[in-house]
C-alpha cells in the first residue's frame, strides 16, 4: 500500500511517494511542466524556508491517507475545543473545526503568529548552531600549569631527573599519537557487503587508522564525551576526591615553595625560618609538581587533539606512576635532611592520596571504563551485554 502527499505551494508542487519495500524519492513539478526527483531534499543550516506559507490554508485531511481523519483525532480535536471555549471565553483568537469538510479554519492574527514564531525559532536555531561549531573548533588549553612549570625551571626548582622523565614520556605519547592517527599496512579496504558495515552509505573504499577515536558515523554518543560516566563525575564524593588532590597537590607545595623563594630573598620579612636549606627543601616540593604540571598539560592537549580514549587514560597513569618516585624522597628523606616535619607530613599525605588515586580509582575504574567506551562506542559494531552488566563494569556505579 502506497500513501501520497500533496503540497501545494506557489511557485512549485512538491509530491512525496513512499512504500515500505522502496526508498523515499520527491518529484518536483515546475509550472513550465518540466520535472525532477531527488533522493534527499532538505534545507541546509541557516537557510530560510520559502515561500513561507501557502495561499490557502491545508486541510487537516491532507495529513491522513486518503484524504480521512480518524476518529481518534477528530474526539481529541473537538474536546480541545470545547476545552478552550469553555476556559477562555473571551479569547480574540477563535478555532472552529468542521468535521463535514475535514479542515481547521483560523483567524490570520493566529496564522501570523505561527509563521512569526516558527521564523523565530529557525533563525534562532541556526544562530545556535554557528555558534557551537565554531567554540567546538577553537578548544582552548589553559594555560596556567605550564606558567606555573616555567616558572618552577626558573627558580631551579626541579632536578635534572623530572625533567628527562618528562621529555621521554612526551616522546612517547607523540610516537603513539603518530601511530594511532596511521592508516593500517593494508592501505585501503573495500567493503563489499552491506552486512560489513552499519549502513548502504558506507558502501565505499576508505582508509582505516590503526586506532580510531571516534565512530565512522561521526556522531558522538555520551559514553564517548564520558567515558567515566555522568553519575560518577557529577558525584559529591568524586569533586571532593579531585579538589583533595589539588590541595594536597598542587596549591600546599606552591605555598610551600613561594614561602622558602620570599624567605630566602627578602630576609627581613620573617619567613626565612620557616624552611631552612631551601634549595634541598625546594627540588624535594618541585620535582611532584612538576611533574603534576605536565600531567595537565599532557591530558589538555590529548582532549584537544582527539586522541583515542585508551592513550587518554594511559597520560594520568603513566605520570601517577612516576610521580610516585620523587614522592618517596619528599615524604621519606635520607637521615640528615633539613625538610621540616610539617613538610614530611604534607609529603606523606600525598604519597598516599597517590597511590590510592593510582589503586583504588585509575586501574580498577578509569581504564575499565575508558576501555568499555572505547570498544563499545568505537571499535564495535553491535555489543550485545548480558543482564546487569553494564551496572557492573568497573568498582562503581
Amino acid at each position: 500500500m502506497q500513501y501520497s502527499l500533496l503540497l501545494v505551494c506557489c511557485p512549485i508542487s512538491v509530491v512525496a511517494f513512499s512504500s515500505p519495500a522502496t526508498t523515499a524519492t520527491l518529484k518536483v513539478v515546475y509550472p513550465c511542466g518540466h520535472t525532477s526527483t531527488t533522493a534527499i531534499c532538505a534545507y541546509g543550516k541557516g537557510s530560510e524556508i520559502w515561500p513561507e506559507c501557502n495561499e490557502e490554508p491545508i486541510g487537516l485531511s491532507a495529513s491522513f491517507p486518503g484524504g480521512k481523519i480518524p476518529p481518534a483525532v477528530v474526539d481529541l480535536l473537538e474536546s480541545e475545543s470545547s476545552d478552550t471555549s469553555t476556559n477562555n471565553p473571551d479569547s480574540t483568537i477563535t478555532a472552529t473545526f468542521d468535521v463535514n469538510n475535514q479542515q481547521i479554519k483560523t483567524t490570520g492574527r493566529k496564522r501570523r503568529a505561527v509563521r512569526k514564531t516558527l521564523s523565530h525559532i529557525l533563525k534562532s536555531a541556526a544562530k545556535a548552531s554557528s555558534r557551537r561549531a565554531a567554540s567546538e573548533t577553537m578548544t582552548a588549553i589553559d594555560r596556567t600549569p605550564a606558567v606555573l612549570a616555567a616558572l618552577l625551571i626558573g627558580t631551579k626548582c626541579v632536578s635534572l631527573k623530572p625533567l628527562v622523565f618528562v621529555l621521554a614520556i612526551s616522546a612517547y605519547f607523540i610516537g603513539l599519537a603518530s601511530w594511532c592517527a596511521a592508516p593500517k599496512s593494508s592501505g585501503t579496504v573495500s567493503i563489499k557487503k552491506i552486512s560489513d558495515v552499519h549502513s548502504a552509505s558506507d558502501m565505499h573504499s576508505y582508509d582505516y587508522v590503526n586506532m580510531p577515536s571516534l565512530p565512522e558515523k561521526g556522531h558522538v554518543p555520551n559514553l564517548v564525551a564520558n567515558p567515566l560516566g555522568l553519575s560518577l563525575t557529577t558525584s559529591r564524593i568524586y569533586r571532593l576526591w579531585l579538589r583533595l588532590g589539588a590541595t594536597l597537590g598542587l596549591l600546599l607545595p606552591t605555598l610551600a615553595l613561594a614561602l622558602s623563594i620570599v624567605g630566602s630573598n627578602y630576609p627581613s620579612i620573617g619567613v626565612g625560618a620557616v624552611i631552612e636549606n631551601a634549595e634541598h627543601v625546594r627540588r624535594s616540593l618541585g620535582d611532584p609538581l612538576f611533574l603534576l604540571c605536565f600531567q595537565a598539560i599532557t591530558e589538555a592537549v590529548s582532549r584537544a587533539a582527539l586522541l583515542p580514549l585508551p592513550m587518554r587514560i594511559l597520560v594520568p597513569v603513566v605520570y601517577n606512576t612516576v610521580r610516585l618516585s620523587p614522592l618517596h624522597a619528599w615524604a621519606f628523606p635520607a637521615l640528615g635532611s633539613s625538610i621540616p616535619t610539617s613538610l614530611r607530613i604534607l609529603g606523606i599525605s600525598n604519597l598516599l592520596y597517590w597511590y590510592a588515586n593510582l589503586l583504588l580509582f585509575l586501574i580498577p575504574v578509569g581504564v575499565v571504563r575508558y576501555m568499555r567506551a572505547h570498544f563499545f562506542c568505537v571499535e564495535a559494531v553491535e555489543v550485545t551485554v548480558r543482564k546487569g552488566g553494564d551496572a557492573s563494569v568497573g568498582l562503581l556505579p
